[in-house]
């Protein structure tokens, strides 16, 4: 897999929402927005362990994560969609993950909201449109 580019970390690393999807291990797909951030290398999200994204995680840890911006001029829509391979982040990281969350979204302290399945997602294939900067990838 081609590198992200510059442009398109920062977009993803601004991003204040995403939608993750995943595949319920009946076959069902699922779709939720989660608050990410991303540490350049990984993305970290937190979703219930007992919910669709947490069960889907035991029958396919293949997971897709899209980033946009909508523009009701269509020429300016910005996305960046990234396919990742997701896993439970390890017990002696989460307090690391869990400062860069807190960090970025400081609402969870204010509402008491505690890691939950805290996902490490990696990256292993992206697209991205409307990001100028950016060249666009064209797998082999």
């Amino acid at each position: 897999m081609e590198p992200l580019p510059e442009a398109l970390r920062q977009f993803i690393a601004d991003a204040r929402v995403c939608r993750i999807a995943s595949v319920r291990p009946n076959g069902e797909p699922h779709a939720v927005p989660v608050c990410p951030v991303f540490d350049g290398e990984r993305v970290y999200v937190d979703v219930s362990r007992t919910g669709a994204s947490g069960r889907a995680l035991q029958a396919e840890p293949r997971m897709t994560a899209l980033f946009d911006e909508y523009d009701d001029d269509w020429r300016n829509l910005k996305a960046v969609l990234l396919r990742c391979e997701a896993a439970a982040v390890p017990a002696d990281r989460i307090e690391d993950v869990w400062t860069m969350i807190r960090r970025k979204f400081p609402q969870y302290g204010s509402v008491g909201w505690e890691p939950r399945l805290t996902l490490s997602l990696t990256v292993y294939d992206w697209r991205q449109w409307g990001i100028l900067e950016a060249p666009q990838y064209q797998p082999e």
